[in-house]
């Protein structure tokens, strides 16, 4: 199986990217990536260097033909970000503009019943009730469920039922070099290590899911 990784220089993506590479299941990993991945080396692996998001020419296309499915670790938290339209743009208007690329162009051509899955990497109590008063990181939450959102929209949009949308919603992800005190803090939350994370993603990418919407406590028991 072929697959898309992006975010591939992040903390969730590049364990993607490793994890992908690591599985007997997955034959190609290409990473979309605005800066080469250092320290990554396969036989599986392409890099593509990327610079804007929000467009997928017909050159690009042509390297992505053949995949069966993208991972998508493009984003993060609001307070990551200098302002909340860059946010916006980075988590929504890539996210989507990917989507509709892969959907019209890519799992077309694919043969006939297999399913092009795009899995989004989302977040923990990700809302798509735009107007909904929230307490605690109200922007993120806004935003990962506005992503959610237009990507179930782009999925449900296809009559073939050949573009499939899953998303994840993980708690708090924990780095691989993650203190005791990082651990046990994580535990109030149900905090996730992030290589526990990727090899959750995997098999949804490789076989789907019966839920759209995988929370958090099923990432764990994956």
């Amino acid at each position: 199986m072929k697959v898309i990784v992006t975010g591939s220089t992040g903390l969730v993506g590049s364990s993607l990217v490793r994890q992908c590479i690591a599985s007997d299941h997955i034959t190609r990993v290409v990473a979309l990536s605005r800066k080469p991945l250092e320290h990554v080396q396969s036989p599986k692996l392409t890099v593509i260097l990327h610079d804007d998001f929000s467009v997928y020419p017909p050159e690009l296309i042509a390297q992505l033909t053949g995949a069966e499915g993208c991972l998508w670790a493009i984003g993060g938290r609001a307070s990551q970000f200098p302002d909340l339209d860059t946010y916006k743009r980075v988590q929504v208007d890539y996210a989507l503009a990917a989507a509709t690329a892969f959907r019209d162009q890519l799992a077309p051509q694919l043969p006939e019943g297999k399913q092009f899955r795009f899995v989004f990497c989302s977040g923990k109590f990700a809302e798509w009730d735009q107007s909904k008063p929230l307490h605690f990181m109200a922007d993120t939450r806004r935003v990962k469920g506005q992503v959610e959102q237009g990507l179930c929209g782009i999925a449900d949009a296809d009559t073939t039922k050949r573009f499939v949308v899953y998303c994840a919603r993980p708690s708090g992800i924990l780095p691989a070099d993650a203190s005791l005190a990082a651990r046990l803090s994580g535990r109030l939350y149900g905090a996730i290590g992030v290589d526990h994370l990727a090899k959750a993603l995997i098999p949804i990418l490789l076989e789907g899911s019966k839920e759209r919407i995988i929370e958090n406590e099923a990432l764990l028991s994956l």
